[in-house]
């Protein structure tokens, strides 16, 4: 179809966009529109932040895996020492007790401590678990965009065909003043009745208004537009016609499913639960660490002397251990996780079941819309036909006199009624093979593969 030309075109340029300003005297295609909201829809771009921040979130996890390096200094003044009681015999004074006082009133400590994981299972499925996630956040991404792009092409088609449906107005507002113009002569002739003049003047009145509420309808739509793309709604926007009449795309006979996007997510969210179940069993088993510490330890009465009986007396501290820590009961915490964590698995499982049930559902209901559409447009077409064929009949046959003015008003509301549902039929038809790109996975595939380019 027509959409799907258009988005291979643009997608395959996707990657090579850059921000820019939408400027006021370019007019912008599908493909231009598409390119830029990717570039500044602020959902988008949140989404993508959020997985850049992800990306920092694996090396957080990745860092337990690195060793371990603090310092530290301390710095104490004893400004009243404890005293200790001794007796008196050590110093000479039997039969007494001498307090004495123990250690100096400066004290000067510094250490380096390091640690190495050596074994922890638990940390090394978290870093599965965690690249993981960053898959999973990449397929919302995607989800958004390809969102983005269905809805920013259901837009732009529906405000080409309301444009085709003013240009249909505009044509009979012209035959109105040429039949109005015609009626005012025959008035005054006497050959019109007054009646018919008003009845024209009336229809006249009618096509304006609903050209204004067809005007109104596209601003709107616009807006919308302009909101996909991340632009305020008063930037000025001129939009491409897209040429209708181009070949259908050629749609593909069944489900493309292992490009569905959310059943990937699904299958996603299964592996993380298949993560998270590896991860409490890593709960039963032992980790081990290697630690080491370096020191430094200096003393003395009188900090700042210059006195050699005050020097600072100092001496080095030092370490190494293996830290083996073995998990023996848990109060069954760990077992009724798992229990837990086995009926969410199940839950996923029929979750995957219903979701490929609802894609067969959605793909059945659009093939059967496609086909009803085509069938609806080939008969309006016809009908189109045979309207422009009854109004040509009942003009001539006005302006000869041999038909009254009735005659001809009808067969000219039959023509823009027909013209009307003509259209309609085609927007119908060409949303129809919209949904049908999209659910049959072939919009995600066109995507995915213009973004591998």
């Amino acid at each position: 179809m027509i959409c799907g030309i258009i988005l291979i075109g643009s997608m395959s340029s996707m990657a090579q966009i850059q921000e820019e300003q939408v400027e006021t005297e370019k007019t912008y295609d599908l493909q231009s529109c598409i390119e830029y909201a990717i570039q500044n829809n602020p959902n988008l771009k949140s989404i993508k932040l959020q997985e850049l921040g992800n990306q920092y979130k694996i090396e957080e996890i990745k860092s337990g895996l690195y060793p371990t390096v603090s310092g530290s200094g301390q710095y104490i003044y004893n400004y009243a020492l404890a005293e200790q009681l001794l007796p008196g015999e050590i110093l000479g004074q039997p039969g007494t007790t001498v307090p004495v006082k123990f250690g100096v009133s400066n004290m000067i400590t510094g250490k380096i401590e390091a640690q190495q994981i050596i074994y922890n299972k638990a940390l090394k499925t978290g870093i599965k678990a965690a690249s993981a996630s960053q898959d999973l956040l990449a397929l919302q991404t995607f989800q958004t965009t390809e969102d983005l792009v269905y809805s920013l092409a259901q837009s732009y088609l529906q405000i080409n065909l309301t444009e085709k449906q003013k240009g249909i107005l505009n044509a009979n507002l012209t035959r109105i003043n040429k039949l109005l113009e015609i009626a005012n002569i025959q008035f005054e002739e006497g050959l019109t009745k007054k009646l018919d003049l008003t009845q024209l003047q009336v229809n006249k009145t009618n096509l304006m208004t609903e050209m204004k509420s067809l005007e109104i309808g596209v601003n709107q739509q616009k807006n919308y537009i302009k909101f996909l793309m991340g632009l305020t709604p008063d930037a000025v926007l001129n939009l491409e016609p897209l040429d209708l009449g181009v070949e259908s795309y050629p749609l593909v006979n069944d489900i493309i499913l292992e490009q569905n996007t959310t059943l990937q997510l699904l299958n996603k969210q299964v592996e993380l639960t298949q993560y998270e179940e590896e991860n409490i069993v890593s709960g039963y088993y032992p980790t081990l660490a290697i630690f080491g510490n370096l020191g430094w330890q200096g003393q003395t009465a009188s900090l700042f002397s210059t006195k050699d009986e005050y020097a600072i007396q100092g001496s080095m501290t030092g370490v190494l251990g293996l830290n083996l820590s073995v998990p023996i009961f848990d109060g069954f915490q760990k077992k009724n996780q798992l229990e837990q964590l086995r009926i969410k698995q199940s839950q996923h499982q029929l979750d995957k079941t219903y979701l490929k049930n609802s894609i067969a559902l959605e793909y059945a209901n659009a093939n059967e819309k496609l086909t009803q559409n085509k069938g609806l447009l080939q008969m309006q077409e016809t009908n189109v036909a045979l309207a422009e064929d009854l109004y040509s009949v009942a003009k001539l046959s006005y302006q000869e006199g041999i038909a009254p003015l009735t005659e001809l008003l009808n067969a000219e509301t039959s023509l823009k009624e027909s013209q009307t549902q003509y259209l309609t039929a085609l927007l119908n038809l060409k949303l129809a093979e919209l949904e049908h790109l999209k659910v049959s996975g072939q919009l995600a595939k066109i995507i995915r593969e213009a973004g591998s380019n």
